[in-house]
């Protein structure tokens, strides 16, 4: 009798400690879906010129590595992001200051490859995507000044 009673009292203590540690006061975290339609714009944009710039300089990184597998796959990257930029601002400002310079860099670089044995052409290269981040970073800030 008295094992089953220190079985019960021990079972009610436990459901009592589970029911202790759950959480129920809803999360601070936002999720992009609670954002104004401004603020969820503003960070896909912001993620947008992260990704962008992470990558160009693991692309750097395995130019200089010489890694061609990798240079492959992050020059595919920049390319869908440089199409998918170039669109978007196409979209959203077609008489834009940007779009011509945007454009003239997507179309140096649709058949393009960088090729490691040629560091000379690959620093021009470089530049204008460096370029093309910079266009992508005076748009965000821009987004960032309407925000305000």
């Amino acid at each position: 009798m008295f094992r089953s009673f220190l079985s019960l009292l021990a079972f009610c203590l436990f459901i009592h400690g589970l029911n202790a540690q759950t959480d129920t006061t809803p999360s601070s975290r936002l999720t992009v879906q609670q954002l104004s339609p401004e603020s969820a714009r503003l960070h896909q944009e912001t993620t947008e010129v992260e990704s962008f710039s992470n990558k160009l300089a693991a692309l750097k990184t395995a130019f200089a590595a010489k890694d061609a597998s990798r240079i492959v796959a992050y020059e595919a990257y920049l390319l869908r992001a440089l199409h998918h930029e170039t669109e978007q601002m196409a979209a959203r400002n077609p008489a834009g200051q940007h779009l011509g310079k945007m454009t003239a860099i997507l179309a140096a670089f649709e058949a393009h490859a960088f090729d490691p044995a040629r560091p000379e052409s690959a620093a021009r290269d470089f530049a204008k995507l460096d370029e093309f981040l910079k266009i992508m970073q005076e748009e965000l800030e821009s987004l960032k000044i309407i925000k305000r």
